[in-house]
């Protein structure tokens, strides 16, 4: 099955190429140097991606950071063509029934094409540049929320939560080590990494030795991580060697009492399939004091609630990452980003801190979180 949406998934990919390469060139100059370039342009953009992943463990590491991040920048990019692709496409429809067209466009319609292609272009281009600056300029959301148990604990607990990192070859070493300076400023009692630390490949981020980094973070309580989907792409068995070496106490469908004033708890990715329920994992823990839960995907807010979970925090959206896709996540769970509280349980869902294919942020923003916790 897993197959068969693959090759799906690279069926319409190759659909969406071809119809893309075939508009784009007839908006072009029938000129063979410029068409030589388009398509050469085109192809390494189209397929770099591809090589990246797939030969990633192979190619010289700098060949594939940079093939990594020419295919990201397409990845995104591929979506903004193609609306504008689309929406020419029907206006032309349109205009063949409806006649509409000016007498100037009709009359330079070769040129109307090439200033359509370049605008796109252009467009896309200055949307990468503000995206990327609400990238590289992570805000730190803060949240003072309260917790009474009643059992006699109190004071606050300051937490500093950064989810979705994706260290690779798009976030590296010189990005993290600035991740580990914001996170240290927060002066936090405890660090707290909501899952994709990794990205998908161990190979640049041993090699880069981005340990050496996290080592760097710290916090009265410790700093504790769980796995999301990201880390299962790699080796699983180096991002756990990885995580021990970088003093990260990772947190696999476990739960821990921290100062006898808390309880953390951890939970395996969603996507594994033996993971175990949160009422078995909670099940060894019977203090009756404040609970945390990391949870790095957060369809299925009803498990904390059930389970008397003062306080879940999720990531894996990257709320959408970039304009309209916020608006698709919406829909595909019940708290896509943001601040929720049902019953007596507060929820948090991160944007991220980094991000998954190109370093593009369109109408979302890169973030930790900073939650004052008050207690009794």
């Amino acid at each position: 099955m897993n197959r068969i949406a693959i090759l799906i998934a690279l069926a319409v990919y190759g659909g969406i190429n071809f119809y893309l390469f075939k508009r784009s060139l007839q908006a072009l100059p029938p000129n063979a140097l410029v068409h030589t370039i388009f398509i050469i342009v085109f192809l390494v953009s189209s397929l770099s991606f591809f090589f990246a992943m797939g030969l990633g463990n192979v190619l010289p590491l700098g060949l594939v950071t940079v093939l990594e991040n020419i295919g990201a920048y397409w990845v995104i990019g591929l979506l903004y063509f193609i609306l504008a692709a689309l929406f020419f496409d029907i206006i032309r429809v349109f205009n063949h029934f409806l006649n509409f067209y000016p007498d100037w466009i009709t009359a330079n319609y070769e040129k109307v094409k090439l200033i359509s292609f370049l605008s796109v272009i252009l467009v896309f281009t200055l949307f990468s540049i503000v995206g990327n600056y609400r990238f590289r300029h992570p805000e730190v959301r803060q949240l003072n929320l309260v917790v009474d148990k009643g059992e006699g604990v109190t004071g606050s607990i300051t937490i500093a939560i950064a989810s979705d990192v994706h260290l690779g070859n798009i976030i590296r070493k010189h990005r993290l080590k600035k991740y580990v300076e914001l996170l240290n400023r927060q002066n936090a009692n405890i660090i707290l990494f909501a899952g994709d630390l990794i990205d998908h490949n161990m190979r640049p981020v041993e090699a880069k030795k981005m340990d050496e980094e996290l080592r760097g973070l710290k916090a009265r309580y410790g700093v504790y991580a769980i796995f999301g989907n990201h880390e299962y792409y790699g080796d699983i068995k180096k991002a756990t060697e990885f995580y021990a070496r970088s003093g990260i106490t990772l947190l696999r469908d476990t739960a821990l009492i921290i100062d006898n004033r808390f309880i953390l708890a951890g939970r395996d990715d969603i996507s594994q399939h033996r993971r175990k329920s949160l009422d078995t994992i909670l099940s060894g823990v019977t203090a009756r004091l404040p609970r945390i839960l990391l949870e790095h995907n957060p369809a299925r807010l009803g498990d904390a609630q059930k389970n008397n979970i003062d306080l879940q925090l999720s990531g894996h959206t990257h709320n959408g990452q970039i304009f309209p896709l916020n608006y698709f996540v919406k829909k595909l769970y019940p708290l896509p980003y943001g601040y929720q509280k049902s019953g007596n349980t507060h929820y948090y869902v991160s944007s991220g801190l980094g991000l998954w294919a190109a370093p593009v942020r369109i109408g979302t923003q890169s973030e930790i979180v900073r939650i004052n916790l008050t207690l009794g």
